[in-house]
């Protein structure tokens, strides 16, 4: 259940969750693990620097939150 206010009231809405209908869906997830491979934060800036192609550029890519979500740590840059 969600929340939401209008108006100063609080209201309950029950979110809808479709529930997948056949074997196909059931076989996309079954896939096999994901290996844990490890990188180092030089190949990371590396990556981020051919993607982005300028040092800021790059340094907000390693830097974002979601970069942050995948590889659990919070990278700054001081300059």
């Amino acid at each position: 259940m969600a929340k939401t206010q209008r108006r100063g009231q609080v209201m309950q809405v029950a979110r809808q969750v479709k529930k997948s209908a056949g074997r196909a869906v059931s076989k996309a997830k079954a896939s096999q693990p994901v290996r844990k491979v490890q990188v180092t934060l030089g190949d990371l800036i590396a990556a981020a620097f051919d993607v982005a192609g300028e040092t800021k550029a790059a340094a907000k890519l390693v830097s974002s939150r979601s970069m942050e979500q995948i590889t659990g740590r919070h990278i700054v840059f001081v300059g």
